[in-house]
């Protein structure tokens, strides 16, 4: 059964009071523009009682009859939504009021986003900030600590169960922190359940005002993985590598629980952040937080002491312990942290961290996972590695599937490909990667 849905736009996330003819005619080309994919990305938003669906395509494949057009009404503007599958409404008629604003969120960054510019030094960086201020992200008032969490879309329940747990701690202990996670669900949701019910605790909608439950997405992500409905203020980054420059630099530190690829390739590139000379001797704590017992983490320093030695010690923290320990130790710790600006400009970002990564046959095969490198080099190549199994696994699995039976070829030291390897499959095995039907691995190794 399909129906018909208004969805009205908010001018008040789009930082707009009226929207003039020109803004009109933009919005109506943005939505028609295929490379925006608005139709599946709706679609994804306001399918939130089906969030168990991970694969773009099976999006496409139910959205593929719903059409969106503009709709003005009594001076204001709606989505006209035709064909709508009736499971999307709660009542038969609409959808819930989180997926209406995270809409409108997604309009203001996909389709008036600020203009791109290169003209400047340091002008990704630059253009991130900007992107992040057209937001709103950043006129918020004074902030404590804000920190970002990163981890698997697919998790077991008792890792949920932890994070969730140290959501809570987090927020008994520091009322007035916030913060920023991928937006989906799993580890993406977790902290912000905790904390919702240690704000209610300790009185901090009445005491700080609002606490934001900030999720940072991506265009090409985002209908694979549509943001959680505790998401108060949702961002959508045209590339993954503008995604994560935006994480660290809109934190005052980070924290990592067990995931997928999409996990390892966060923390390759947080090592290659941090291993840059221009960037030692600036404080931002990196922490590995697994539950006491737990093997992801133990499996991973192993598998960067097989890649880089003592390379990377001093880099990032290993906490195996009880939540409450660890929200203990962070809210001592930033006793000492000044929290006082938002944005990090004084971190610097090596041209090939900022640059996007795009995923071919031919790319994956010009990896290089050798030790003939430096550090930095080879935590880029591992990077891209991880970044290619979450391109061919949620953005584009139509990309693997046309490959047929063939995979490139992954080289370098026969260690390092072989640790990468046995890495990337208890990953898999664990269930932390979304599985292709049609075939598994993406790569091969000799």
């Amino acid at each position: 059964m399909r129906t018909e849905l208004k969805i009205p736009i908010l001018k008040r996330k789009l930082d707009s009071k009226k929207l003039g003819t020109q803004d009109i005619e933009k919005l109506a080309d943005g939505l028609a523009a295929p490379d925006n994919r608005m139709t599946e990305i709706v679609g994804a938003l306001i399918n939130v009682h089906k969030n168990d669906v991970h694969d773009t395509r099976e999006i496409r494949e139910k959205f593929k009859e719903m059409t969106i057009e503009l709709a003005p009404m009594n001076g204001h503007l709606n989505l006209l939504c035709s064909n709508v599958p009736a499971d999307c409404l709660y009542d038969g008629h609409h959808v819930i009021w989180r997926s209406v604003e995270h809409i409108s969120s997604v309009i203001r960054d996909i389709i008036f986003a600020p203009e791109k510019t290169c003209d400047t030094e340091n002008c990704r960086s630059r253009y991130i900030k900007r992107f992040v201020e057209h937001s709103g992200l950043m006129y918020r008032g004074e902030r404590d600590l804000v920190m970002f969490t990163w981890g698997g879309h697919r998790v077991p329940r008792e890792e949920y169960a932890f994070a969730k747990e140290l959501g809570y701690w987090m927020a008994l202990f520091m009322p007035d922190m916030e913060n920023i996670t991928g937006c989906g669900v799993g580890i993406m949701k977790a902290p912000f359940k905790g904390a919702q019910v240690a704000y209610g605790k300790q009185g901090t909608f009445e005491r700080y005002g609002q606490r934001d439950f900030i999720g940072f997405s991506e265009k090409k992500i985002l209908a694979a993985e549509a943001p959680n409905e505790l998401v108060t203020r949702l961002l959508t980054f045209p590339t993954i590598e503008e995604r994560m420059e935006a994480f660290i630099r809109a934190s005052h530190r980070g924290k990592v629980h067990p995931g997928g690829a999409g996990t390892a390739e966060e923390i390759f590139t947080m090592l290659a952040l941090l291993s840059m000379p221009e960037n030692k001797g600036i404080p931002y704590a990196f922490d590995l937080v697994e539950k006491e017992g737990g093997m992801y983490f133990k499996e991973m320093v192993e598998y960067l002491n097989t890649c880089f030695g003592n390379a990377l010690d001093g880099l990032y923290n290993v906490h195996l312990g009880s939540p409450r320990s660890y929200a203990r130790f962070v809210a001592e710790e930033t006793k000492e942290l000044s929290t006082r600006y938002l944005w990090n400009d004084d971190l610097t970002f090596g041209e090939e961290i900022q640059e996007p990564f795009e995923v071919s046959f031919d790319a994956m095969e010009a990896l290089d996972l050798s030790r003939d490198q430096e550090p930095y080099s080879l935590l880029i190549n591992l990077r891209r590695f991880f970044s290619a199994i979450v391109h061919l696994s949620v953005k584009d699995p139509d990309m693997l599937d046309s490959w047929g039976d063939d995979r490139p070829l992954i080289r370098g030291d026969k260690d390092i490909v072989k640790a990468t390897d046995c890495f990337a499959r208890k990953l898999e095995k664990q269930g932390r990667i979304h599985p292709n039907k049609k075939y598994a691995t993406c790569y091969r190794i000799e």
